[in-house]
């Protein structure tokens, strides 16, 4: 069996799910030990009286792992053994992202107090850095090789995630709301939150692997936006983004209020600015209908010489500041695309 899964933030609604067809609905719950989503009860409340299965989610900030998992746990106790219990491992506004034990020490604390084993949420790069936990944790891939999807055909597999051998779940689009697919039972399902009732489930079936190109200058599009926790208000995302002929495009918006808008390339292996453009706002009217916005020029457009990058493994900065030079000076807010890249030959 396979179950069709929405999963939900603040700016996100469980209707979305619930009018989508789905199965089972996740919540997100906290973030790092002073974030709490101030909808996830109501969310879960939600979802539960439409017969949902659930899940809930902690979105890593890279402090203290054993302070961090207590805090999971103390917002989330009327759900456990109810719930799947999920570690969100992302480089974004994550503090200890390179650190290869964090992961394992936040869930080791979890299973110490409540006996389940966290499901880990990552995309390629996300889990290469946690894997101490193949053999106890289940993986929910995060992976989307296609432009558009918005209905539960999934398209084709086309990942290597070796080593992990259990991955019970594939987000594989957020074009409209975040889908996934779960390879499992309801009834595993339910063991996964409460392994009480049974031994652990065996690994779920997994999609087969074919043989498919992918456009790479939309590939990471369906990424789901950045979000500042502390502003809301403040989100960005990269809607295209790699190489047309001899020029690097990036293409995408950013709400974020403020004088002027700047593209910053930036190396991803050595964290340093190779380029910077300063780009004119464009009208995004889906933008601001999405989000409720008084005004739409939040787009941008852009493009850079490709030869200057030759040599780097390439990723994009989006950076909303009042400094006319692109600095930060007079205030700005900094969002960075870490999730996809591109390696310039």
């Amino acid at each position: 069996m396979v179950l069709n899964v929405v999963d939900v933030a603040s700016h996100q609604t469980v209707q979305q799910a619930i009018t989508a067809g789905a199965d089972a609905c996740i919540v997100k719950a906290t973030q790092g030990t002073g974030y709490i989503n101030p909808k996830c009860d109501a969310q879960y409340q939600l979802a539960k009286q439409h017969g949902l299965l659930l899940g809930v989610y902690h979105y890593a900030g890279g402090g203290s792992p054993i302070s961090e998992a207590d805090y999971f746990l103390a917002n989330i106790k009327g759900y456990i053994d109810e719930a799947i219990l999920i570690l969100d491992w992302e480089e974004y506004q994550n503090a200890s992202y390179n650190n290869t034990n964090w992961a394992r020490q936040f869930v080791n604390r979890v299973h110490e107090k409540t006996g389940v084993w966290c499901v880990l949420y990552g995309n390629r790069q996300d889990i290469d850095r946690c894997l101490n936990l193949v053999n106890d944790c289940a993986l929910w891939f995060a992976g989307y090789p296609t432009n558009t999807q918005r209905d539960w055909n999934a398209p084709e597999f086309i990942y290597n995630i070796s080593p992990w051998k259990n991955m019970i779940g594939w987000q594989y689009s957020a074009a409209d709301v975040d889908r996934s697919k779960f390879y499992v039972t309801k009834e595993q399902w339910n063991k996964y939150a409460n392994p009480s009732q049974t031994n652990k489930p065996s690994p779920a079936p997994q999609p087969v692997k074919p043989n498919k190109t992918v456009d790479p200058t939309t590939a990471g599009q369906h990424f789901p936006i950045m979000q500042d926790p502390k502003f809301p208000q403040n989100k960005a995302h990269l809607d295209r983004f790699g190489t047309v002929g001899n020029k690097l495009v990036v293409e995408g918006w950013h709400t974020t209020a403020s004088k002027h808008e700047f593209i910053i390339v930036m190396d991803r292996v050595k964290n340093k600015e190779l380029a910077r453009k300063e780009v004119k706002p464009i009208a995004r009217p889906d933008v601001k209908k999405a989000f409720g916005l008084s005004y739409d020029q939040v787009g941008f457009k852009t493009e850079f010489d490709l030869a200057q990058f030759k040599g780097h493994s390439v990723i994009v900065l989006l950076r909303a500041t009042n400094d006319p030079k692109g600095n930060t000076a007079g205030g700005f807010q900094d969002f960075t695309e870490t999730r996809w890249y591109h390696d310039i030959k």
